[in-house]
């Protein structure tokens, strides 16, 4: 297989990859909700005509019932779908490793070939995976520690209220920045076929020369997204459900469903980018 060009590297050029993916993403969040769903559905709040809406209306006292009643059946099956979370967390790296060499090479690519040539760097992408994650949640516990410190004034709570905030904001900063750099790092494995140490020191150049784009040139493509899922709910409520006729429920699996996609969507638009960054700075 070989590489595009730093011009040539897109989204759009892989439309069927995309919507393989969108399918494969319904289907594992399909296994993981699935018996949640079914054992509340026992307790009789699917037949309620506002349906799970219920659980969550008049301060979501439906909800904690369900809880009180059923919440040694609900920890059981949450335990039970932890080795599916598992597996549900290798397939997105997996997804992920797929759509990296997809968009990065030319011509036409073969299934069997396309998941080679994924399963060969799926290694080192899960452990740059596992290591942006240990870091979040590490600056995650820092920002905790220095909230708790920040000291309560009482005569001004504004000025507390406004120094946690601004530290939570930073957390987040650096956290969205780590993940960036993260996936500047999974472009790199994958366009320069590189060792994980190469990954990282051509990551950094990227990140000296493109400071911004580097760490939050994903932040657009997320912003997209967001927008999606707000307007998704928005369609939601006037769609309403809890009114007759059943294609009300179908718009509805079908509103949802093209949440999966604009978040695909997004993941391969930002990785396309990634990519084009590494070819041309690194």
């Amino acid at each position: 297989m070989i590489a595009l060009g730093p011009g040539q590297l897109s989204a759009r050029r892989r439309p069927l990859l995309v919507l393989a993916l969108t399918g494969v993403r319904i289907f594992a969040g399909f296994c993981l909700a699935w018996p949640l769903g079914a054992l509340i559905a026992q307790t009789g709040v699917g037949l309620r005509p506002e349906g799970d809406r219920a659980l969550f209306e008049g301060g979501g006292y439906l909800l904690l019932e369900v809880l009180r009643l059923r919440g040694g059946e609900l920890e059981a099956v949450a335990r039970g779908l932890l080795p599916v979370l598992g597996l549900g967390l290798l397939a997105t790296a997996a997804s992920n490793a797929a759509l990296l060499v997809g968009l990065n090479v030319q011509g036409r690519l073969p299934v069997r070939q396309l998941l080679s040539r994924a399963s060969e760097h799926l290694p080192r992408l899960v452990v740059v995976g596992g290591g942006t994650a240990l870091g979040q949640f590490l600056l995650f516990i820092a920002g905790t520690i220095a909230v708790s410190a920040v000291p309560e004034l009482l005569a001004r709570p504004v000025v507390t209220t406004t120094a946690e905030v601004l530290l939570w904001l930073l957390v987040a900063l650096g956290a969205g920045a780590l993940g960036g750099f993260s996936d500047i790092v999974k472009a790199s494995l994958v366009r320069r076929e590189a060792r994980l140490v190469e990954a990282l020191s051509l990551a950094f150049k990227c990140l000296r020369q493109r400071p911004l784009r580097a760490s939050f040139g994903w932040l657009p493509y997320a912003a997209g997204f967001v927008a999606a899922a707000v307007l998704a709910g928005k369609l939601t409520e006037l769609i309403d459900v809890a009114r007759p006729g059943a294609w009300r429920v179908g718009c509805v699996f079908a509103v949802h469903q093209l949440v999966v996609l604009c978040s695909v969507t997004a993941r391969a638009t930002w990785y396309a980018r990634a990519l084009r960054l590494v070819a041309t700075h690194a």
